[in-house]
């Protein structure tokens, strides 16, 4: 699961530990939801499997992807070992962020629910899956500016940092640039693969945030994770990092003070 990787896995079990109130949230045993949980919300739902190592904070269910269905990992620019890398037979393919099945499309994301603010389950998460579904082609634009727009401030750094002094970074980047167009928008169908979408409590409206999380040629450590309130931009952090956080908004704040591309939503100081 994508989750497992989550950086902030111990302020979640600090959140646990130390009593917060997650009344509004699951059961402790994850066998009951909010009373006033009704109708359409409670079979959205019923979708979800809980997170046995945080039960109340999380939340996974698997289904088809709903945007960027064909964008795959098929070249690694720092990693010129990454052709010859094999998915683990015992293992098996995976969305964490070093896997070599990033090489392969599939045809499913793990949408995540989280409950870091304490909310509950519930409506917020709701709207916000509809909300994707609904403006998928609008939410892909959006997404597609990010990471092109990323993905270039990686490869100046790549350039400038890294190739003039690897002989090996420098034999692969040769043939990746015979077979990427690097400085193209479609560059991201091939760095970029879409494995999970994470779901937040909270929002700037009813609707909660919402993060795209992908592996990348980029960062096969990390990940990339582009959170979002419905089809506007607002921050990229690690897969998972900015979604998992208690405060969404403070969080996002942060990374936008010194990471702001054209067309991102801004954040106004509280």
């Amino acid at each position: 699961m994508i989750a497992a990787r989550v950086n902030n896995v111990e302020s979640l079990r600090v959140l646990v530990e130390s009593g917060a109130d997650l009344a509004s949230g699951p059961a402790i045993r994850g066998v009951g939801r909010r009373q006033t949980t009704q109708g359409a919300t409670r079979v959205f739902l019923d979708n979800f499997t809980p997170d046995p190592e945080l039960i109340g904070f999380r939340q996974f269910w698997r289904t088809a992807k709903p945007l960027l269905s064909g964008a795959v990992v098929a070249v690694a620019p720092p990693y010129p070992e990454y052709p010859k890398l094999k998915v683990s037979k015992r293992h098996g393919p995976s969305p964490d962020p070093g896997c070599p099945s990033a090489r392969d499309a599939g045809s499913e994301v793990e949408v995540i629910l989280y409950n870091a603010g304490g909310n509950g389950f519930g409506a917020a998460h709701e709207r916000a899956w509809e909300y994707v579904l609904a403006h998928a082609a609008a939410i892909e634009v959006a997404l597609r500016r990010k990471l092109f727009a990323w993905h270039r401030k990686q490869m100046a750094q790549h350039r400038d940092e890294d190739l003039p002094h690897v002989k090996s970074l420098q034999k692969y980047w040769t043939q990746i640039e015979k077979r990427v167009p690097l400085e193209e928008p479609a560059a991201v169908d091939h760095l970029f693969k879409l494995v999970g979408v994470g779901l937040a409590d909270s929002g700037l409206d009813e609707c909660g945030f919402s993060s795209f999380e992908f592996q990348t040629g980029w960062d096969r450590d990390h990940g990339l994770g582009v959170v979002m309130h419905k089809d506007r931009v607002l921050a990229v952090g690690g897969t998972t990092e900015l979604i998992g956080s208690r405060d969404i908004v403070t969080a996002v704040r942060g990374v936008q003070a010194y990471d702001f591309d054209e067309g991102d939503f801004p954040l106004p100081s509280s």
